[in-house]
């Protein structure tokens, strides 16, 4: 292992192309400093410097040296900021997870670019998955925290934050019988007609809170298709395969073919957003996120 001293006092009998000259900037003698560049050039098995009468010339393994010399220093003096920085929560990397219909929020975007101001030095690694998959992410420590559409298991080690509730609406083909009417739509007036659902392996909470409203108003839906994500059922409800009850937030995706209802049901029809994260989790960076997210909701 090569000594940071060594390296600092070849640079400076480098830069000045004297060892006396180098003594001076480096505020030590010049015996010691000839000492140095011997130990550090038998350390090394490598002759770096060539001895002139008047001062010395820098080998062509000495430039190299020189240059790699230059890297290590610079890097080993922003070692104690960065250390402080990653204690302080301002370095480092937070890893965040959601599911799709959560990543069609627009609070999202917003609370990262909130975050992003605020900490421009952490990097933010996203990952969309199911909630099953996000979870057992945030258990296994692949995630700090993850955006679902319900809390966290009670058996879980986790804690759970609610951010949001997000109102269910009706999306309907144009040519729809009910998109001709204005106003809302009251949820047991769908029974009659055939849905196109986003399919449960990839949005299994918000499936089961559509199904939970349908039964509460008494009636099972006629599911006639599922779609593998949420955006993509808005292609078959534009063909006209069948109506959907989506997040209120999807209307910003699609208005071509498809028309949005208000729902009406006597329970609320509400999409909830909940964050997840570990209940033993020390990162300050995941400490100044969650105290920004229950800033803001």
């Amino acid at each position: 292992m090569i000594d940071i001293h060594k390296l600092k006092a070849f640079i400076a009998v480098v830069e000045e192309s004297n060892i006396s000259k180098a003594a001076v900037r480096l505020h030590i003698q010049q015996p010691p400093l000839t000492r140095l560049i011997k130990s550090l050039e038998k350390d090394l098995d490598t002759v770096l410097l060539k001895r002139l009468p008047r001062g010395v010339e820098v080998t062509e393994a000495g430039k190299a040296l020189y240059q790699e010399a230059i890297t290590i220093l610079d890097h080993a003096d922003s070692i104690p900021q960065r250390v402080r920085n990653i204690a302080q929560g301002k370095e480092g990397q937070i890893n965040i997870g959601f599911t799709h219909s959560v990543g069609l929020h627009p609070f999202l975007p917003a609370l990262l670019r909130q975050y992003r101001e605020r900490f421009s030095a952490v990097a933010i690694h996203l990952e969309e998955d199911s909630s099953s998959s996000l979870v057992d992410a945030v258990i296994n420590e692949k995630l700090d925290i993850a955006f679902l559409r319900k809390p966290a298991p009670i058996h879980a080690d986790l804690h759970s934050f609610y951010v949001l509730d997000e109102p269910l609406i009706v999306a309907l083909p144009s040519n729809h019988p009910l998109a001709e009417e204005s106003g809302a739509i009251h949820l047991p007036d769908l029974e009659a007609y055939e849905f196109v659902l986003y399919r449960r392996l990839g949005g299994q909470d918000l499936f089961d809170n559509i199904l939970a409203n349908c039964y509460q108003a008494g009636f099972s839906p006629n599911i006639v298709q599922e779609a593998p994500r949420l955006t993509s059922s808005l292609n078959l409800i534009a063909a006209g395969i069948g109506l959907s009850i989506v997040p209120a937030s999807i209307q910003g995706f699609w208005n071509k073919q498809v028309v949005y209802r208000p729902l009406v049901a006597d329970q609320p029809s509400i999409a909830p957003i909940y964050a997840i994260y570990r209940a033993k989790q020390k990162s300050v960076r995941i400490e100044h996120f969650l105290d920004l997210l229950k800033r803001n909701y």
